[in-house]
């Protein structure tokens, strides 16, 4: 990053100056002590580009498969907007560990080539080593309808080759 990047407010809406709030932790100065500011850090970090801060907060046994070069084209032609943070649990029982884990429930919203989204996840975090890591995430919504096809409208060409339209063609008999 140039010089001076840390200036101004923050991205992951804290309301702190970015060199007081998640700075620190993507420079390597310091690391979050909780699961919220860890959160944080990582959406600031996809908005400002700093991948290794993924790769480097993700925790040791999840980070197969995640590399600065994968995450930085996932990104491309996505803007970062807002993170609403909605719930924060500490030391949630395990079903797979003896060791309990902290949970964020946030829904980030992006837009990605110029089509606004948004990300509703519920993110774990565990401690490895005393400090705390993002150890993977479930959707908090189910996967969305996608038509194989685009839907035809009544008065648009009939995608069987006829020239007419669809609903004096195949749409006729589709009502």
């Amino acid at each position: 990053m140039t010089e001076g990047w840390m200036n101004g407010a923050c991205p992951c809406g804290s309301g702190k100056a970015l060199d007081q709030c998640c700075g620190p932790y993507l420079e390597g100065a310091a690391w979050p002590e909780d699961a919220e500011s860890l959160m944080r850090s990582r959406y600031t970090a996809y908005g400002c580009g700093r991948f290794d801060w993924l790769v480097e907060s993700t925790h040791p046994d999840h980070r197969e498969g995640v590399s600065v070069e994968g995450l930085a084209q996932s990104a491309e032609g996505v803007r970062w907007l807002r993170l609403d943070v909605k719930d924060v649990r500490t030391n949630v029982p395990s079903e797979d560990s003896a060791q309990p884990h902290d949970e964020v429930d946030f829904y980030a919203y992006y837009e990605l080539e110029g089509v606004p989204r948004q990300l509703a996840e519920r993110s774990a975090f565990s401690r490895k080593d005393g400090k705390l890591y993002y150890a993977g995430g479930v959707s908090l919504r189910p996967a969305g309808y996608r038509r194989a096809e685009a839907k035809v409208g009544r008065n648009d060409p009939c995608p069987c080759g006829s020239g007419k339209k669809y609903k004096k063609c195949c749409g006729a008999a589709a009502s």
